[in-house]
């Protein structure tokens, strides 16, 4: 397979969640309402700065695979569903082969 057979774009959104139910109730709520076709977790420990300290972490990583055309969408329903005060969302323009590019946009 070469490269020029991955220039079709999608977008590869990540947040996290404090643990595995909220993680799935987020990505099944963003599946339902076909914004999104695909979403993986993966179990990872963050540390980071919340008022005035470091902290560290044990939470539930998703990468949220998703259209161009839902991206605001799905950034808006992360913002507005998330159990976080101040949910991580971070998102990537990114190429991916036909194949899996139709599939997508069959959702």
């Amino acid at each position: 397979m070469s490269l020029s057979s991955f220039n079709q774009e999608i977008y590869l959104v990540i947040t996290t969640e404090f643990d595995k139910k909220n993680a799935s109730k987020l990505a099944n709520l963003l599946l339902r309402e076909k914004l999104i076709p695909c979403v993986t977790f993966k179990n990872i420990e963050s540390h980071f700065w919340w008022e005035g300290n470091i902290n560290q972490s044990q939470e539930v990583q998703l990468m949220i695979k998703c259209k161009k055309e839902n991206l605001d969408n799905v950034c808006n329903k992360i913002s507005e569903l998330h159990s976080y005060e101040i949910p991580e969302i971070i998102y990537f323009r990114v190429s991916a082969n036909k194949n899996y590019h139709h599939w997508m946009n069959s959702i």
